[in-house]
């Protein structure tokens, strides 16, 4: 395999493409320090991270088990490829919240979803369980530790707080952002200064609030993630700073751990083929730690399709582009002993390609729009072949209309093909594809084999929510794991009041409370001090109901079911 594998595809592509090109494109950009020619990157590597940086210059924050955040010179990337303490490097991805926020104020009111979910009955009849003993990290967008639901008698209560965002004090040997404890904070309070952990978008304080509800006693964390020069929420490699941060804080303290995480992206062969899901694998099994991920919003936008092709059949694929769509990439996964020609069609009837399996940056400039293409190879970690297209405008938008994809089948042993626009939050809503499919919808991370992916349903109606993504993975693993009320949840909003809001990103917490619940009854409690990671994914699937009318469980839809937690104590 050849020294250029190490680097990732959407990383070679960007690396051979001029920066103010780059940067009116939707995601290569991401990662580039302007004005530097600097790249934040994910590294995984073995042996001291030290011996590396002797010969080829760059910054470092090292993660756990081989994996750092890395700060290096453009020019420098392709000499650290070369290192053979170096296995890959990605750049980072951009990640988008789970969620609707409804925009009209609330009082507070019953939390939608909490009998469902069967949280009565543990106040009923274990009415001592409310996360005492258990730490719960909520990497998000910070929050307003103002609120009322998290100030009693003037202090917090919450922890702790790393906000990424605010250089001066960071945790560990994390090296950016400050860290403030719950004394921090109560002199926040009482000096009203709102600074910290600002959330400008209410989607941490809305997650926070729900877990806190549930579980009052447990040991709050909250990661801010930073938002540098970036239009999207945050990146990939500041979630999994976070990451690391909940896991020291639980060795730290020797207590066990629930990470809370409400967002995601469509990158990737979804199949824990990323960086960010190994990195979940791996880390899974440190410390006593469960890792809670939603299955995003992708289930009804139409961004993914798939199809089965053979050795004497052309087939083609059909988006659509509407007017004042800025830039826009495509990912076309397959098995690499699949052997097609791959050609895009414009709207005006243009046919660029065959596109090779090779290495190689392809280019074609028509239309006023350039397009690359890249294609990849399979890496130690992902059996798949990606090819990588990149629609970037000239002028301000690309050209809108009916664009067509048509594959040339040359030799093929499998013959699957999936194909992924990006998230519906990093577009036009009117993006799609004509016979899209609604299944392997969900976003990344929820494919990670390790976490325990959360699906939505509507409480209301004992149905599945229609946007929540699906399942299963494109490698067949059962995906969602397991469902949780998601729509009209009542939560707190930033300015110290409450609205309704739905999505994913509020189903997670409620299987993170649940987490919590199960840990504090197995391990604070010493009733099973194995109650954690894959076990407890187990016990949250044992409990799991059918909902009236379901397909036969597991399905795409709900995975296992939809949670109980009563029903998951052992």
């Amino acid at each position: 395999m050849p020294e250029e594998s190490k680097i990732g595809t959407e990383l070679s592509l960007s690396l051979s493409i001029p920066e103010e090109t780059r940067k009116n494109s939707l995601d290569l950009n991401e990662g580039f320090y302007t004005g530097y020619n600097e790249w934040e990157l994910i590294i995984r590597y073995f042996g001291p991270i030290e011996d590396i940086s002797k010969d080829i210059p760059f910054s470092y924050i090292e993660l756990l088990l081989g994996y750092a955040v890395i700060r290096i010179a453009e020019e420098n990337i392709e000499k650290l490829s070369e290192n053979p303490q170096i296995i890959f490097i990605e750049k980072p991805k951009a990640v988008y919240f789970e969620n609707s926020l409804n925009s009209q104020d609330n009082i507070p009111g019953n939390l939608a979803g909490y009998n469902a979910a069967c949280f009565n009955f543990i106040n009923t009849n274990y009415n001592t369980l409310k996360g005492n003993g258990v730490l719960v990290a909520v990497i998000d967008s910070g929050v307003d530790f103002m609120h009322p639901l998290f100030v009693k008698d003037g202090k917090t209560n919450i922890y702790e707080i790393w906000d990424q965002s605010i250089d001066g004090n960071p945790p560990f040997d994390l090296k950016i952002g400050s860290v403030y404890d719950s004394e921090d904070i109560n002199n926040a309070i009482a000096e009203n200064n709102r600074s910290i952990a600002y959330d400008g978008t209410g989607h941490g304080t809305a997650v926070l609030s729900i877990i806190k509800r549930l579980v009052p006693d447990a040991k709050l964390l909250v990661v801010k993630l930073s938002e540098d020069y970036t239009q999207s929420f945050s990146r990939t490699t500041r979630v999994m700073l976070g990451i690391t941060y909940a896991i020291k804080k639980s060795i730290e303290l020797r207590l066990p751990v629930v990470i809370n995480l409400s967002y995601g992206n469509n990158y990737g062969d979804h199949d824990s083929g990323s960086m960010l899901e190994w990195y979940i694998d791996d880390t899974a099994g440190i410390s006593k730690t469960s890792i809670i991920t939603g299955m995003g919003n992708e289930g009804s936008t139409s961004r993914h399709t798939e199809f089965n092709i053979s050795d004497k059949t052309w087939h083609q694929e059909e988006f659509l582009v509407s007017r004042f769509e800025k830039a826009i990439n495509i990912q076309i996964w397959r098995k690499f002993a699949d052997k097609m020609d791959i050609m895009l069609i414009t709207p005006d009837g243009a046919i660029l390609g065959p596109f090779n399996q090779n290495l190689n940056t392809m280019k074609f400039t028509i239309n006023n729009m350039d397009i690359f293409v890249i294609n990849g190879y399979p890496t130690p970690f992902s059996r798949n072949q990606e090819t990588y297209i990149s629609i970037i405008p000239k002028g301000d938008y690309i050209q809108e209309g009916i664009w067509k994809l048509m594959f040339n089948p040359k030799n093929i042993v499998e013959g699957r093909v999936n194909i992924w626009l990006p998230v519906s939050a990093s577009t036009s809503s009117e993006l799609r594809f004509l016979k899209p499919s609604e299944f392997t919808t969900m976003t990344i991370p929820s494919s990670s084999k390790k976490a325990i992916s959360v699906g939505a349903y509507d409480q209301n109606n004992l149905n599945y929510a229609a946007f929540s993504g699906r399942g299963y993975t494109t490698g067949g693993d059962i995906k969602p794991d397991i469902s949780a009320p998601g729509v009209d949840i009542n939560v707190a909003s930033p300015d110290g009041g409450y609205v309704n809001v739905t999505g994913t990103s509020f189903s997670t917490p409620f299987v993170s409370a649940a987490a919590a619940i199960l840990m504090e009854y197995g391990i604070t409690n010493g009733n099973d001090t194995f109650l954690y990671g894959e076990k407890l994914k187990e016990y949250l699937i044992n409990g799991a109901k059918k909902l009236p009318g379901s397909d036969s469980i597991p399905n795409e839809k709900i995975g296992w079911g939809v949670l109980c937690v009563s029903d998951s104590l052992p």
